[in-house]
């Protein structure tokens, strides 16, 4: 059978492989969305990631939960986790601050944003407005839009890309797995002053200078320079390996495919370095130089799941094999039962939910987008 979830149960993730009626995927994808809000949700409004520092909130994980309520058609849990959103994390300029703690009755931590937090959160209030027929969301999505592109923003040849967030305009610091290239249509939609659809090639030549040879991967942070130049950024705390965020630039260049069919997307030539790490090793490590040595032995799934959607397109042979190993429900099972994956447990989510075009299936088109703002 094609997919390891034909061959088991899935009404509990709990169960090993039966003999029983095997569960959907759209089936699988809503009862993972239950037990983790159970799990990792708030009865206010926040998710909790008990890795950091044995509990915070960040914008990440806020934008998320929207994300997945709003694909998920949970109208109800979108509004809870927004109106907690903007009341503890909104700044006055309509950007997140990113990271909250419960401690002493609850308090900003760091007040800088997180770019791709706010892009997140700006995607899933056009793609909830649309599903709910909340036009009032797009209100908030075009204050969030506004404050992106005037407070983040780098000229680059050609337009312009949105640094890694308020704090990373001086030294140009941007991070190409905060590249939402399948939103920017929707952003030119109800922000039309922002030259948004200026930031798709922009960003497509970033990216293209992040491939050239010798290096294979992509970093999590850089520099980019006034012609366009990738360096490596002076903070000793930004990674200028390819790790945990830079994955995430492959789940998103196949979005943009899903939505889009654009060419640079779903024909990236990118995507090759990884394509043949994992051949040559028959694995993903969590951090490797931008030339593909691995510089750690641990794995993550979120890795897989990050690829998933991408090797299903060009390499589909690699995509069964992670089906049948690294994403099966047997080793899916004992992971949903942790507490402290909430990571994992998103991207697998999301990994999933696009390779089996459950996410495209329930995004709105910008023709869609386009009815509902227009006046009247």
């Amino acid at each position: 059978m094609r997919h390891q979830w034909l061959m088991c149960i899935g009404l509990s993730l709990l169960a090993a492989c039966v003999t029983s009626p095997p569960q959907s995927k759209p089936e699988f994808l809503d009862d993972a969305w239950r037990r983790y809000q159970q799990a990792y949700l708030h009865e206010d409004g926040y998710v909790l990631d008990r890795t950091r520092n044995g509990g915070e909130v960040t914008s990440e994980g806020q934008a998320y939960a929207l994300l997945r309520a709003a694909w998920s058609g949970d109208a109800a849990t979108f509004e809870r986790v927004l109106v907690w959103t903007d009341t503890h994390l909104r700044r006055r300029d309509g950007m997140l601050s990113w990271r909250w703690t419960p401690e002493r009755g609850g308090r900003v931590l760091d007040v800088n944003s997180a770019t791709d937090a706010d892009a997140d959160l700006a995607f899933a209030l056009i793609v909830a407005a649309v599903r709910f027929e909340r036009p009032d969301y797009l209100v908030r999505a075009r204050e969030g839009l506004r404050a992106i592109r005037t407070l983040t923003r780098v000229e680059v040849p050609g337009g312009w890309f949105p640094s890694a967030g308020n704090w990373a305009t001086g030294e140009r610091v941007v991070n190409l797995s905060y590249f939402t290239p399948y939103a920017y249509p929707y952003f030119d939609v109800i922000d039309p002053e922002g030259g948004w659809l200026d930031v798709i090639p922009a960003g497509y030549r970033l990216l293209d200078e992040a491939f050239q040879s010798p290096r294979r991967l992509p970093p999590d942070f850089t520099t980019v320079g006034l012609e366009g130049a990738l360096a490596p950024p002076t903070n000793p705390e930004l990674r200028r390996t390819f790790s945990f965020d830079a994955v995430r630039t492959y789940w998103r260049v196949a979005l943009d495919c899903r939505l889009h069919g654009r060419e640079r997307a779903c024909h990236h030539p990118g995507n090759e370095g990884l394509i043949g790490i994992l051949r040559r090793d028959n694995r993903l490590v969590t951090e490797y130089d931008l030339e593909g040595t691995r510089l750690t032995e641990r794995e993550s799934l979120t890795f897989y799941a990050c690829v998933l959607p991408m090797l299903a397109a060009q390499a589909p042979d690699l995509a069964e094999g992670i089906r049948q190993t690294k994403l099966s429900l047997g080793t899916l099972a004992p992971v949903m039962r942790r507490r402290d994956r909430y990571f994992d447990l998103n991207w697998i989510w999301f990994g999933l939910a696009l390779a089996d075009d459950v996410i495209p299936a329930h995004t709105p088109t910008v023709a869609d987008l386009r009815a509902l703002s227009r006046p009247g």
